[in-house]
């Protein structure tokens, strides 16, 4: 498939600058809000950088919860903190799901 992609590693990252520390019921109540179809576009999304193995189902779990983690760390850690992802706030999960679900954080 040839399309923008978040440049992600599928590994830990020793040593890395981690995003802020997350709220699990921002994530997820942020999560739900979005459209079914954006929900499994996250997860494919994640999916396709190696982050999840799951079943693209649209579906909160800790599977999805543990990949949007994981691609906010990395997208710190990638960019050395220049970007910054804020999963303790409403409105910054709420931007970080949105730019996944429409592929707009590329690398």
């Amino acid at each position: 498939m040839n399309r923008p992609a978040i440049a992600f590693a599928p590994t830990a990252i020793p040593g890395a600058l981690l995003a802020a520390p997350y709220r699990a019921d921002l994530l997820e109540t942020g999560f739900q809000r979005l459209r079914p179809d954006e929900r499994r576009a996250v997860q494919a999304e994640l999916c396709e950088v190696g982050l999840y193995a799951a079943r693209i189902d649209g579906a909160f779990g800790p599977a999805t919860e543990a990949a949007l983690v994981q691609g906010a760390d990395y997208l710190v850690w990638s960019t050395r903190g220049a970007m910054r992802v804020d999963l303790a706030s409403p409105r910054g999960v709420a931007v970080y799901l949105r730019e996944l679900a429409q592929v707009r954080i590329a690398h």
